[in-house]
């Protein structure tokens, strides 16, 4: 490889990944304690409201209707897969430092480099499962948060449905 075919791979790499920190961190991570926080019902109500406004809008693309959550989802999938595939092809002797602190074949920083891309891609695996499953943990704490604050206004609504008698109290049916 020449140095314009590394720092091409280098420069493809880091906006990956610069993207994976800025904005595949931080908007699932504020949308969790958005939804995780106790809040009353109206605001709790509203995060819903704004979560399922953001993520579950229908991106067109072509003559494809897709949830932007999805789009998400879909690339941390393949952020993971590259991931994944770095890892999986292995660093030849990277892991099999030469015998001794002095190597004939390789200089100091050819062996600090390997190690250095080793950790790199290690980290990078990691990383993207992370946020793989931020993406899933949002998609799956939104349904149910939604499930929950319908029940309550179910619930609302049905303690609301009684009537009340001369005195105020809701009356009660009893069963004989």
């Amino acid at each position: 490889m020449n140095y314009e075919q590394i720092s091409k791979i280098t420069i493809g790499s880091m906006m990956t990944w610069g993207h994976m920190i800025w904005i595949f961190f931080p908007i699932p991570l504020f949308c969790l304690v958005l939804l995780s926080m106790p809040l009353p019902q109206k605001l709790e109500k509203f995060g819903i409201n704004l979560v399922g406004k953001i993520f579950f809008t229908r991106v067109t693309v072509g003559a494809l209707y897709i949830r932007l959550v999805y789009v998400f989802i879909g690339a941390s999938l393949f952020i993971f897969g590259m991931a994944s595939r770095t890892i999986s092809m292995g660093f030849g002797s990277a892991h099999v430092p030469c015998s001794g602190n002095v190597c004939p074949y390789h200089t100091g920083e050819t062996i600090w480099y390997r190690k250095s891309r080793r950790f790199r891609a290690e980290r990078n695996f990691w990383l993207s499962l992370f946020t793989l499953v931020l993406w899933l943990l949002v998609l799956n704490i939104y349904a149910l948060k939604k499930k929950i604050v319908r029940l309550k206004g179910d619930l609302k609504t049905i303690s609301s449905d009684g009537y009340k008698t001369q005195d105020g109290n809701a009356a009660t049916k009893k069963e004989e």
